[in-house]
């Protein structure tokens, strides 16, 4: 089992690399004095509400991204796998995070929660459900199902821990 639980976690370690680094990011482009720039566009949906709102900047997106990929360079230089792959890895697993992190905002608008307002499960887990099946589909990962349920709970819990603490150190303004 404790094998199992470090594999998983070095397997995700992408994806929550890439699900933390737009707050980091907008933290620093915020003390710097720059402004984001929403995904969106500041444009509203068919419902009137806005697509995803401004706490999703292309600003975040690249960030997340970029955090995956840096990761899975790190990851592939420490173990001596191709490093194409680890960047690959990283890429696929960077960009499902921010794509379910984005579909989380979208079904929030919808319900019409505002940017910060929690939806639980979706909140925790929506990111790593996406970046871990891009990351299957695209054959980079294996997963089985012992190891889906362990990233599951091991994220839903670490989610709500490392919230928690981003709030201590005031990276969210919001301890969820």
């Amino acid at each position: 089992m404790l094998k199992e639980l470090v594999d998983v976690i070095w397997i995700v370690l992408p994806a929550y690399v890439a699900n933390g680094a737009p707050v980091v990011a907008a933290k620093l482009l915020s003390k710097l004095g720059l402004r984001r720039h929403p995904i969106d566009f500041g444009k509203n949906f068919l419902d009137g509400k806005r697509i995803f709102g401004d706490s999703k900047s292309w600003e975040g997106l690249v960030a997340g991204i970029m955090g995956g990929v840096l990761t899975g360079f790190i990851q592939s230089s420490l173990t001596n796998d191709l490093i194409a792959k680890g960047i690959l890895t990283g890429f696929v697993l960077g960009l499902g995070a921010m794509i379910g992190d984005l579909v989380g905002a979208f079904i929030k608008r919808r319900l019409g929660l505002r940017p910060g307002e929690p939806l639980p499960l979706v909140d925790q887990l929506l990111f790593l459900i996406v970046a871990l099946y891009l990351g299957i589909v695209f054959k980079l990962i294996v997963m089985t199902y012992e190891m889906w349920f362990y990233a599951l709970v091991l994220t839903f819990l670490l989610h709500i821990l490392t919230n928690y603490i981003a709030y201590l150190l005031k990276l969210k303004n919001v301890p969820w």
